[in-house]
């Protein structure tokens, strides 16, 4: 495992992002050293600005962790018209469209409709799909866990799963990542709305990393961590994998 801090001092040019857009997490392979997932970044977008991009050779899931965006999605063919989705920010309360995937080649317009966070997650497939929206279907697993999305056979190499913690009682041990996907390649990034640390990741060593907020852990095939929340706090946990 390997620890990859946030930088909320970051700052890039987009074209139609009034001033420069801040990318807190900018996570490639020339820092996981991954062979199949190819990046996880998590973008701050202020409302009503216009960002236009391209899946290029990529399939790209699009994950809305705060706020609410329209998402217009076209692909390469002639003649194809765009699909329009809105998408919002995951809870356990309603079953909304938060997520999407897009295949390669295809274009985009996303404009927040509020502050919104977004995280793009690409590998690159051998095939694709047509574009398409994930809602939340809530599945408790365990105390103080709900999976809010688990998306795991749609894209061709991309997985998806977002978990929201409430350890309210006592420490809660969850695993991010099944059995089944041992030998994944897999980013599992940490959102709370506490500012120390609230949870610890034990790798199969014993070896044990602490996390801050909007922290993000790299996990290579046969590494199974272990995630723990501790005792009155919660998180919101994004793990995207690609086999």
């Amino acid at each position: 495992m390997k620890l990859i801090k946030a930088d909320h001092e970051r700052r890039l040019e987009i074209p139609g992002v009034p001033g420069l857009a801040r990318r807190p997490v900018d996570i490639d392979q020339s820092k996981t050293g991954f062979a199949n997932l190819r990046s996880l970044r998590i973008y701050r977008f202020d409302a009503e600005s216009v960002i236009r991009g391209h899946a290029e050779e990529d399939e790209v899931f699009v994950v809305v962790m705060a706020g609410s965006v329209e998402l217009k999605v076209s692909r390469g063919d002639a003649g194809n018209t765009a699909s329009v989705f809105t998408l919002s920010a995951a809870d356990d309360s309603q079953n909304e469209a938060c997520a999407a995937y897009l295949p390669p080649h295809a274009a985009y317009e996303l404009v927040p409709r509020t502050d919104a966070d977004i995280a793009y997650a690409r590998a690159t497939p051998m095939s694709s799909r047509p574009p398409t929206v994930f809602g939340t279907h809530v599945r408790m697993d365990g105390a103080g866990v709900s999976v809010l999305l688990e998306e795991t056979t749609y894209a061709d190499r991309l997985r998806l799963r977002l978990v929201q913690i409430d350890a309210q009682q006592d420490d809660v041990v969850f695993p991010p990542i099944d059995k089944s996907e041992g030998m994944c390649e897999a980013l599992i990034h940490v959102g709370s709305a506490s500012p120390v640390r609230v949870d610890e990741i034990s790798g199969p060593g014993g070896g044990t990393v602490s996390l801050d907020s909007w922290d993000t852990v790299t996990v290579a095939p046969g590494e199974c961590p272990t995630l723990r929340i501790a005792k009155g706090t919660s998180a919101m946990v994004l793990v995207v994998l690609a086999a």
